[in-house]
């Protein structure tokens, strides 16, 4: 009865070692799904081959990401020209002042780009860590697995030598 005991519990640990491993395997693939992600929203425009290599997984997050980001820099550039406009800013350079309203819309647009990329990029850093954590818990709880496995399968030998030895099949 001991030995079933033994086998059915050595069974149980590979069950909970092979799910943790899968576990493991899907967080790896997460962590770089999001390394791959952070490195084509890092650059200062995106361009269709940095969201080509976006996992698909997080490709339509990130595509909401760019739009959010460009709708919201769009936004806060026309507030600022009219800001701008509204007190008669660009009357004082007469003909140029088409060239220096794009030049103080792009302006405007790039900073609230940067901006809201950096909260994006936090959001990403932030679910990087939460899943370093995890696999940090899983790989502790697999090495504990492991060395309980490892003590079965000795008592299981040495159960299997005192029946050898008992019934005289030594």
């Amino acid at each position: 009865m001991g030995m079933l005991l033994m086998m059915f519990r050595k069974l149980n640990l590979i069950q909970r070692r092979n799910n943790i491993e899968f576990q493991l395997t899907d967080i790896s693939q997460q962590l770089l799904d999001y390394q791959n992600t952070s490195s084509a929203l890092s650059n200062d425009s995106v361009s269709i081959t940095d969201l080509a290599s976006v996992s698909p997984s997080l490709f339509g997050p990130t595509l909401n990401h760019l739009m959010m980001a460009h709708g919201a820099a769009t936004q806060y550039a026309e507030q600022s020209m009219a800001y701008m406009n509204s007190n008669s800013i660009f009357q004082q350079y007469g003909d140029q002042a088409p060239q220096m309203q794009q030049i103080a819309y792009m302006k405007a647009y790039e900073s609230a780009r940067e901006q809201i990329k950096k909260r994006i990029m936090a959001e990403l850093n932030q679910k990087e860590k939460q899943l370093e954590m995890k696999k940090t818990r899983l790989e502790t709880q697999l090495a504990a697995i492991e060395k309980e496995e490892e003590g079965v399968s000795q008592r299981l030998q040495k159960g299997v030598e005192n029946q050898v030895a008992h019934y005289g099949l030594g």
